[in-house]
């Protein structure tokens, strides 16, 4: 189902509150972890273990058991996405999990939209701070490594909060979605 269906739908049942008390939830997920990988590098898995049960439980509250199952639906899609970038080594583990369970509380048009969105706000990232710290050409060269499937040395990695980047791309699409889109 696609969101703009979705959203009719609900609207047209003057139930938006619901859909609007999710993208709280789910903002307030992606929030939690940022704070948390800002601080200590990394996301833990204890918070996300408490954020998972959260998440579950409003979309039930929220959408009952036809919504709960979309936020399956949405949860699944975006582990079999982002587990291969983990694999690959673009994705942390905790990037993975918490983007996962914020999957939970959207859509699935919604999940892949906001993972597009992220990866652009990824890549602005981590140019810029490649091109901060002088090592432009080490990023050129770690991506062609990383595409090619040859390793990279952990000491030229270049690595970036890939939360904040979740964030922004979750922000972008509530931008767009509430703009009618890009054009």
């Amino acid at each position: 189902m696609s969101f703009g269906i979705l959203r009719r739908a609900v609207v047209e049942e003057g139930d938006l509150m619901t859909l609007s008390e999710m993208w709280i939830i789910a903002t307030a997920i992606l929030l939690a972890g940022m704070v948390d990988d800002l601080r200590s590098r990394k996301v833990h898995n204890q918070l996300l273990v408490l954020l998972f049960p959260v998440a579950l439980g409003a979309s039930f509250y929220f959408r009952g058991f036809d919504g709960s199952m979309m936020g399956l639906g949405a949860f699944i899609c975006a582990l079999v996405l982002t587990v291969p970038m983990f694999a690959m080594g673009i994705l942390g583990g905790g990037d993975v999990k918490l983007f996962a369970v914020f999957a939970f509380c959207v859509d699935p048009t919604c999940m892949m939209w906001t993972l597009i969105y992220s990866i652009v706000w990824g890549a602005i990232f981590g140019v810029a701070r490649a091109a901060t710290q002088r090592n432009l050409l080490t990023l050129v060269r770690n991506t062609y490594k990383v595409a090619r499937a040859q390793k990279v040395r952990p000491a030229e990695i270049h690595k970036i909060p890939y939360t904040f980047s979740l964030l922004l791309g979750w922000f972008t699409q509530l931008t767009l979605l509430h703009a009618g889109g890009l054009i």
